[in-house]
């Protein structure tokens, strides 16, 4: 049964509390209206946040970093079911530590979403980028290393369906670099890289900060690529069988031709994402006065939203979110990572990091929290108001452990679920862990919940290991 949020009870309570209380009671004596053919008219609450059911049917990927001096330049990938159980080392079953040379996850490992193919880094990175080798897994969770596939000199990649999307530094003239996309058909020959365009365009190279990196549809059918300056950041999309297509231009004063300011606001990872469906891309920016969401519809390139999230009275945003009295409770001073789509692309999941302190300095432990946010709130660049938002984890400031770190998320392919990486809340022994102490601060594990904030769950507790980059998995084994 789905937990009826304090509101939401006061709410039945009170409405209960009227019925019979007036002068006419209903022909039936049980407080309901009655309708023209006799029956009661009951209103039924419908909580406008509720998701899909719980189904359970996904499995969680993820990596487990080492945090102690024995194993803290290991990181090993594992596999294990939506309640936390029957985990599988996926590092060992692989085969990887025993090939020649053999090969690990501690320069980062990254699986497909159907857990069909695996990208290895083979080491740290150089100037000029990484190397990564590509396989396959067989039935077995074993990787077969695909021949001859290994990408050299990668600053960024993207598996998407049954493509990979990479980018690669083409030339630098002084601080501007340009850098060449791929994309390689795996299920056709892994060997044939495709390139597709070059950024920045040239009309948009002089002061781009750009440093290679980008987001992918799920379908592969679509990217999004930022390219900052100094004073300004462009939007641009690739549409597969239409090419780059410029889709804004913010600057902090002035336009595009005439653009002035100075400070760096923006990088090329800051968070945005694009929709299931394909429809949609959401950015999320603060410039001038202004924190704001930016909602781009694919299909009609030149129709944007701007929904306020929260304001200054004067100067910049980003130097005065922290003034007294400038958020409400409710609010957040910046969103950080990836934000996510639901599967129907209805809404928008997203982390929100919170560091204002009295005195200015930093906090302890600031305060993450995730958030949701519907589609058609977005659409219709209103100024977003406190009913727009759920807060999913509702976590409080201080150095508290019930303030969870959250550092990632992944949303279940059924869309009822939020699987996320936070800072523990229990011991390994099952005991609540205390306040202040350095494992509620500098651990992470990985956590479930419903997609409207109920039913919270720690699913791993390792003191030893710190969970990473969590992606989920259909089906069961």
């Amino acid at each position: 049964m789905r937990t009826i949020k304090l509101v939401q009870l006061f709410a039945i309570i009170t409405a209960a509390a009227f019925v019979g209380c007036g002068d006419d009671p209903d022909e039936n004596g049980d407080g309901g209206d009655v309708a023209a053919d006799g029956e009661d008219d009951i209103d039924t609450y419908v909580d406008p946040w509720a998701g899909p059911p719980e189904t359970g049917d996904w499995r969680v990927l993820y990596g487990y970093r080492g945090r102690q001096p024995s194993n803290q330049d290991q990181n090993e990938l594992w596999l294990m079911d939506s309640n936390g159980n029957s985990k599988l080392a996926l590092t060992d079953l692989s085969g990887l530590k025993n090939l020649d040379p053999p090969l690990s996850c501690n320069y980062g490992c990254v699986v497909s979403p159907d857990l069909k193919w695996i990208a290895v880094v083979t080491g740290p990175p150089t100037a000029t980028g990484f190397e990564i080798r590509l396989g396959k897994f067989n039935a077995n969770y074993e990787v077969v290393l695909l021949k001859g596939a290994a990408l050299t000199d990668i600053i960024d990649f993207k598996f998407s369906g049954d493509r990979i999307f990479y980018s690669k530094q083409k030339v630098c003239e002084g601080a501007v670099c340009e850098y060449d996309f791929f994309v390689v058909e795996l299920s056709d020959n892994v060997n044939a890289a495709i390139p597709i365009f070059s950024f920045p365009p040239a009309a948009d190279k002089a002061g781009s900060t750009f440093r290679g990196h980008f987001r992918a549809s799920s379908d592969g059918k679509k990217l999004v690529v930022l390219n900052p300056t100094i004073r300004s950041v462009g939007v641009f999309m690739w549409k597969d069988g239409s090419g780059l297509i410029e889709l804004d231009f913010i600057c902090k004063f002035g336009t595009k031709d005439d653009c002035s300011g100075t400070g760096s606001e923006y990088t090329d990872t800051d968070p945005a994402a694009i929709s299931p469906d394909g429809r949609w891309i959401v950015f999320f920016t603060f410039s001038d006065r202004w924190q704001r969401a930016r909602l781009y519809d694919t299909e009609n390139p030149g129709d944007i939203q701007l929904s306020i999230m929260a304001s200054v009275p004067t100067g910049s945003y980003i130097e005065k979110a922290c003034d007294p009295g400038v958020l409400e409770d409710w609010q957040w001073q910046r969103v950080v990572g990836t934000p996510q789509f639901t599967p129907d692309s209805d809404s928008i999941v997203f982390l929100t990091n919170t560091g204002c302190t009295d005195d200015g300095s930093q906090p302890v432990k600031p305060r993450t929290n995730l958030r949701r946010i519907k589609v058609d709130a977005l659409r219709t660049g209103a100024t977003i108001a406190s009913d727009d938002v759920l807060n999913l984890t509702n976590h409080p400031f201080g150095d508290l452990t019930a303030n969870k770190r959250t550092t990632a998320f992944f949303i279940s392919p059924d869309g009822g679920s939020v699987v996320f990486t936070a800072s523990p809340i229990e011991t390994q022994s099952g005991q609540p862990i205390g306040d202040g102490t350095a494992r509620q601060r500098n651990d992470r594990e990985v956590f479930r919940m419903a997609l409207d904030g109920s039913n919270v769950q720690q699913l791993t507790n390792d003191l030893a290991w710190s969970a990473e980059s969590p992606t989920l998995i259909p089906g069961t084994d």
